[in-house]
């Protein structure tokens, strides 16, 4: 059976001596990860967790962390890590949606989940971790586990859900998406398989874990039983520091983490040669920033991964072997690399049957690893999944070598910093504000973040309002980067499509040409 419980228990037995888990300063074995994991499974179900209850984890990336996002489905439940940087309705909404019994929170997020308590329809516990005085109503991990003993997993894996990850909506609400035991494990499998990763790599946890990027890369250590060192933020100079003390192997990081670790590197003596590997993704990388860092770290293998949460998330990988600036294999640079083993990758048509090679449309995806569906969202499940392909939104083509080339993207969806923005969900904040008659979202170049949000807002008659005025508007309602960076007043009508439709393309023309 394939179970998270499992692949904890082999990693304590094939790799009993080995260092399992580095944070602040602390250190811990496979052999006290799977006792301490057990402890805290037995906490929950202290609590009343019980098989299939959703648990949601609210904090930033510890060790704490580490094991809650492994004791929950040990003890039978469905972890539901919450973005911490998120708006509270925006937090809210997620716990509520998923009928979170509990809550998982450290000291930076206690005092917003206390407060938040009263207001949340399932939540019956909030529970901190890592230490500390906590508020009233709000129980101690430290003390619920001194009066608990390990208990053993609840038996669940397979197509039971494990965890719930949650990302933006193009129809503005969030949705949950499934990921199973065995859709998780297989995926992870598939890209240790495509990036080589070992039980003797040593990997970097920088991204947080409340993403997959930062998830996966935790969950695969315990996969290979390799060692997961985990810092609480990203701090360039911090980072260097920690591939130099732990001897990190393997890093992944979003494009502009790369920049900024580039930058630094020109002012620190940290020693990185310990690094072989790097995995970035999660946003546009320019080929100007590539060169930088290949150039920065020339010992290291750089490695693409294109992939969304309901894909596997890892869809295609591209290798060191076609990161290269000269000679026959040149444009494959441009590409997203080939499918993983076990994932079908097909370009369809209007009539979800696929394309011959060469051919543009869009990038559709099957296998063992995609997600099962949307949280509570059967309508929207099976609008993703016509035709029995996952539709990514995403468009491109397929070479004849088997190479997946992507030349554009949902139009209503805006990387910035690694972070996905779904316009439509800023249209409904920005719709809000009195003075806003008519308002359409976009993303417009940006050298540090990839793209940066921008709005192009046209007042109602008789109304005034200063960019200033509405981006704070913004902030009260939605995280700080879903916000609008830029604000473009207009007087002129929309450009409209045939069906009345604003036509988002003539408006980013302007910036992008």
């Amino acid at each position: 059976m394939y179970s998270l419980a499992h692949a904890l228990r082999r990693a304590a037995s094939a790799n009993p001596q080995g260092a399992a888990l580095r944070c602040a300063g602390r250190s811990m074995t496979w052999p006290q990860v799977l006792e301490r994991t057990a402890g805290i499974a037995a906490a929950l179900r202290s609590l009343g967790i019980r098989n299939g209850d959703r648990v949601g984890i609210l904090a930033a990336n510890s060790d704490d962390y580490f094991l809650c996002l492994h004791a929950i489905p040990w003890a039978g439940g469905i972890a539901v890590p919450i973005n911490t940087r998120l708006a509270e309705p925006e937090m809210r909404f997620c716990a509520d949606d998923a009928g979170c019994r509990a809550l998982l929170v450290d000291a930076g997020q206690v005092a917003a989940a206390a407060a938040m308590r009263e207001s949340l329809a399932a939540v019956e516990q909030v529970v901190c971790f890592g230490g500390g005085e906590v508020p009233q109503g709000v129980k101690s991990l430290d003390a619920l586990l001194a009066d608990c003993r390990p208990c053993g997993d609840a038996g669940r894996g397979d197509d039971d859900v494990a965890a719930l990850y949650y990302t933006g909506g193009t129809t503005g609400r969030a949705k949950g998406v499934m990921l199973t035991h065995a859709s998780l494990l297989i995926g992870i499998l598939q890209w240790a398989n495509a990036l080589g990763v070992t039980q003797r790599d040593r990997f970097l946890i920088v991204a947080p874990m409340f993403h997959l990027v930062g998830g996966l890369n935790a969950i695969a250590t315990t996969m290979l039983g390799a060692q997961a060192c985990v810092l609480a933020r990203f701090d360039a100079p911090l980072a260097l520091r920690e591939i130099e003390a732990a001897k990190a192997t393997k890093a992944a990081l979003v494009p502009v983490m790369v920049d900024l670790i580039v930058e630094q590197l020109a002012h620190s003596s940290a020693d990185v040669g310990s690094l072989r590997k790097i995995s970035y993704g999660g946003a546009p990388m320019t080929e100007a920033s590539l060169k930088r860092a290949m150039a920065a770290l020339p010992h290291v293998g750089f490695y693409q991964v294109y992939g969304q949460t309901e894909g596997g998330p890892s869809i295609s990988v591209l290798t060191p072997e076609d990161h290269v600036w000269s000679g026959a294999r040149t444009g494959k640079l441009r590409s997203a690399g080939k499918p993983l083993p076990g994932t079908e990758v097909a370009i369809l048509d209007a009539r979800n049957g696929p394309l011959p090679p060469g051919a543009t449309g869009e990038i559709g995806v099957r296998g063992l690893s995609v997600s099962p569906g949307y949280w509570n969202l059967p309508e929207e499940t099976a609008k993703a999944k016509a035709g029995g392909w996952l539709h990514t939104g995403d468009v491109g083509y397929i070479d004849d070598e088997g190479f997946l080339f992507i030349v554009d993207r949902l139009k209503d969806m805006i990387i910035t910093g690694g972070e996905n923005v779904y316009s439509t969900e800023v249209e409904n904040a920005l719709s809000q504000h009195p003075a806003v008659a008519e308002c359409a979202v976009i993303g417009i170049p940006s050298a540090r973040w990839g793209e940066a949000v921008h709005a192009v807002v046209r007042l109602a008659e008789g109304a005034e309002a200063t960019d200033k005025e509405i981006i704070a508007f913004c902030r009260q309602r939605l995280a700080g980067y879903k916000c609008p960076r830029s604000i473009e007043f207009r007087t002129a009508p929309f450009p409209l499509s045939g069906t009345n439709k604003v036509l988002k393309r003539e408006l980013r023309k302007p910036h992008w040409q």
